[in-house]
């Protein structure tokens, strides 16, 4: 009896074992997929549209679509010291498979003599990829040692989908987003006016500037929020061309035109 319970538990932990080597083979595999792709539909966020607050030394974040579905996503964040450089893979758009980085700036000599950082060549410190099946880590490598003030990112999955999400509502409203771009008068009040950029909108009251909120769009609703606030503004699109902008409040039915500038 006690050799067959033995046998079962050396079973069970072979089994588990290669169940976990196999999952790992196949989100390599979908990796060397999805980097073998050519043809990607290469889409971006601006920094204002996913960051709080502006970075150092720039930041960037693309998405590349193949057949209308993300399937990798980088982003790139300028620090004082460093760029941190993340990559996330997707399958069937689920986060499979993260590559974190932190990259130095090399120092070099400027024209006084002084040791300072060159922000256009770096060096990986240190780096980590984390590996993911069913909305759950399932192993972790780490390489080198991360800087000493920076902790480095650990928390990936959330944050991998809040900025899926974005990237998507972008990607596949891009028609609607592309005909919003640019500056829109008020015809009540040609003093004020909205401008789009990207995802965000710019609020102008009397001329002068009075807050940005960033959008998204879902069934012809465009929804308008701050970035650190639970506020949500939600407006019906019915109409949209070359020169004018309907929008009805959803919560005060109150209907809203703009003209368009050139």
């Amino acid at each position: 009896m006690k050799r067959l319970l033995l046998f079962i538990c050396i079973f069970y932990h072979v089994s588990n074992a290669q169940s976990e080597e196999d999952v790992l083979t196949n989100i390599n595999d979908q990796i060397e997929i999805i980097d073998g792709y050519i043809e990607f539909d290469t889409f971006y966020l601006d920094p204002e549209e996913f960051l709080d607050k502006m970075a150092d030394h720039g930041a960037e974040l693309n998405g590349y679509y193949e057949h209308d579905r993300l399937k990798k996503m980088l982003k790139k964040v300028g620090t004082r010291k460093a760029d941190i450089v993340t990559t996330f893979y997707f399958w069937n758009d689920q986060l499979i498979h993260v590559h974190y980085k932190q990259r130095p700036y090399l120092m070099t000599k400027n024209a006084r003599g002084q040791n300072v950082p060159d922000h256009t060549k770096a060096f990986t410190k240190y780096e980590s990829k984390h590996f993911f099946k069913d909305g759950e880590e399932i192993k972790r490598k780490e390489t080198g040692s991360p800087m000493s003030d920076m902790d480095p990112d650990v928390e990936f999955l959330n944050y991998a989908n809040k900025m899926k999400g974005l990237l998507d509502n972008k990607f596949y409203n891009k028609d609607t987003y592309e005909a919003l771009q640019g500056k829109w008068l008020f015809i009540e009040n040609t003093e004020d006016y909205i401008i789009f950029e990207g995802t965000i909108r710019f609020n102008f009251y009397n001329g002068k500037f009075a807050n940005r909120l960033k959008t998204r769009i879902e069934d012809g609703v465009l929804e308008c929020f701050f970035p650190m606030d639970d506020r949500l503004y939600r407006y019906k699109i019915v109409d949209l061309n070359n020169n004018i902008l309907t929008l009805v409040d959803l919560f005060s039915k109150e209907e809203f035109v703009y003209a368009k500038v050139d």
